[in-house]
């Protein structure tokens, strides 16, 4: 994939390289892409930057996340799209649940009543929850968030209806599939919150409101939003190094040659 030039002046200074061959690019302005309370900021700056980690893929976001620090980002690889060319890149909207055997439909009306609150383009995201293993989400969890600005689903748990799901284009990447219903047997405590998902490397990872859900087949990181724009600018930079050196590669050039010249395998 070619590195993508920033069509806005305003968002980045040429970044310079350090002698670990990381850029080092100045953090973004409060106003310029992520508002460090409440997530993402309206405007055309938020979807351009999720639009352009769509172009990325987790081994790179993975390498620039370690790079720079922060290499405890991984959810486990049991989670994973319920279909292989299924990708997640966007805010994260936030639930926290419980297990719970309430069966009161006002119990229902926490998550529901969040769903208004949620804007484009943001990934659900639910924690795990419960040990017990029952569907978090479905096709008319799907429908409703889809409606009111969620591009995605992230569940640290099972999800069902997967067929229809599938058909109506929606990522969602969980733990499992079941019929099991999950009311009744779990409960929102509240929503746009920090969570603890399970983690790959950690056996935690935080996920705050705003920061960047990135998921693809290979599986799913949290970007912290403080670092959504110099992550994405770095990964955009060594993806055009790699281009170059698939070239050099797939022509049959000296394998050794062509990673000591480009530094990327």
């Amino acid at each position: 994939m070619a590195a993508c030039s920033c069509e806005s002046s305003n968002l980045m200074k040429e970044p310079s390289t350090n002698p670990a061959g990381v850029a080092e690019v100045s953090p973004p302005s409060a106003a310029s892409t992520l508002n460090e309370t409440n997530g993402p900021v309206a405007g055309p700056d938020l979807p351009q930057l999720c639009a352009r980690y769509k172009r990325l893929y987790a081994g790179l976001v993975f390498d620039v996340l370690e790079h720079l620090g922060h290499p405890n980002q991984a959810l486990p690889h049991e989670i994973m799209p319920i279909s292989p060319d299924m990708k997640l890149a966007g805010p994260a909207f936030t639930f926290k649940g419980t297990t719970s055997a309430v069966k009161d439909e006002s119990v229902r009306f926490r998550r529901l009543n969040a769903l208004k609150e949620m804007k484009h383009p943001c990934i659900e995201v639910r924690d795990r929850t419960t040990p017990y293993n029952v569907a978090l989400y479905g096709e008319l969890s799907a429908t409703s968030a889809a409606a009111h600005g969620a591009v995605g689903a992230l569940i640290d748990g099972g999800t069902r209806d997967s067929g229809m799901l599938i058909s109506m284009g929606f990522p969602v990447f969980a733990r499992y599939r079941t019929p099991v219903e999950a009311f009744g047997r779990v409960m929102t405590l509240s929503h746009q919150v920090p969570i603890l998902m399970s983690g790959e490397l950690s056996e935690t990872v935080i996920v705050n409101p705003g920061d960047i859900i990135f998921g693809d087949i290979d599986g799913v990181l949290v970007v912290p939003k403080a670092l959504a724009l110099q992550v994405l600018l770095e990964a955009e930079r060594i993806a055009g190094i790699e281009d170059a050196a698939r070239v050099d590669f797939k022509r049959g050039d000296d394998p050794v040659e062509v990673f000591k010249k480009h530094r990327r395998l």
